[in-house]
């Protein structure tokens, strides 16, 4: 057997769940980051139920029912039910939940048009307040989908200006799309 073989038999559950999640991390990452006029862009939103709006605790809540669909540039999230948590103070979007079976994801990831797209229970748009880096978790039945690789997960964390998949909960299964290295 060649010490390849071994040092693959050799490696346990989470240390192989890691290792493909590098691997898909980086496949994911290998595309254009995604467009960075997005974040300029204003957010919109329509729904064909109802809605409502609460002010609590220093935050503005609007709760949007029924076909639901929320864009920002190329951007887009559809679901059954969002809500969107804005600070009153400063007029801030904080967080955008939305709900569904399944809620859908997509957004472009560079001017040649490639796409990314996932669908889950439960999706979490805010900015890491760090960073400012926009981050999308994808919870319950999470998929997540480039041109080069899939994902499916139980949760996945999305950095979406990175183009990165910061972290998966298992149990976790893919597909990478096969290249092989030069001269080999």
């Amino acid at each position: 057997m060649s010490h390849l073989a071994n040092a693959l038999n050799t490696l346990a559950g989470q240390k192989l769940h890691a290792l493909l999640l590098g691997f898909a991390a980086l496949t994911l990452s290998s595309n254009a980051l995604s467009l960075a006029s997005d974040k300029q862009e204003k957010v919109t939103w329509e729904a064909a139920g109802n809605s409502n709006m609460t002010v609590e605790n220093g935050l503005r809540t609007l709760t949007l029912e029924d076909s639901v669909i929320v864009t920002q540039g190329s951007l887009r999230i559809t679901g059954d039910r969002a809500i969107f948590e804005y600070a009153v103070e400063s007029n801030e979007l904080n967080r955008i939940t939305v709900y569904g079976s399944p809620v859908g994801y997509s957004q472009q990831l560079s001017t040649d048009g490639e796409n990314v797209a996932g669908t889950s229970k439960e999706l979490r748009l805010y900015s890491d307040e760090n960073t400012s880096d926009s981050i999308v978790e994808l919870i319950g039945d999470a998929a997540i989908s480039s041109p080069d690789s899939t994902m499916n997960c139980a949760a996945i964390t999305y950095l979406v200006d990175l183009d990165l998949i910061r972290e998966a909960k298992g149990p976790c299964n893919g597909s990478l799309s096969s290249t092989s290295p030069q001269g080999n």
